[in-house]
């Protein structure tokens, strides 16, 4: 996704890939081994009203500060919609390392602002667009999948 995301001059992606992304995935790994519960399946939290206020702060002042740098690269295309992108993308990686169900809404709302970034670079002819719009309908089916799975996890604690 970095490579694609580079040649199509989307940086914010390309650099939350590379930078941000990979990294935390390692951290996620090991803090979910250590919050198993007997049966081996990872415990479910739950937000409650602050941290929705706190995460949804968070998203709208990210995107518009990180938007507003992005605007200052060169050839950077669809700022603002790269910035939430990245933004919401970052929130919804703590929280799931954080183990809270509500991770897989923030990341329904980064599908399908992806899905439109792809679709409007296959629009304008970028370059592997149609392999990036694949794989974001991918992500949107594998998320409503989550949000399903753990919704009903969520029920039993």
């Amino acid at each position: 996704m970095g490579y694609v995301s580079f040649k199509n001059n989307l940086y914010g992606i390309f650099f939350f890939y590379i930078f941000i992304f990979s990294p935390i995935q390692v951290n996620g790994f090991i803090t979910w081994n250590k919050n198993l519960d007997e049966e081996k399946n990872v415990k479910v939290r739950k937000f409650t009203l602050r941290n929705s206020i706190t995460i949804t702060l968070f998203c709208i002042i990210g995107s518009l500060l990180l938007g507003y740098i992005l605007t200052c690269i060169p050839n950077q295309k669809l700022a603002f919609m790269d910035a939430s992108s990245n933004c919401i993308n970052l929130c919804g990686v703590i929280l799931m390392i954080l183990r809270f169900k509500e991770a897989w809404w923030l990341w329904l709302i980064n599908n399908v602002i992806d899905l439109l970034i792809w679709i409007f670079t296959f629009l304008n002819h970028g370059e592997n667009s149609a392999m990036m719009l694949l794989v974001s309908v991918g992500y949107l089916v594998i998320n409503i999948h989550g949000i399903i799975k753990w919704n009903k996890k969520a029920k039993k604690f």
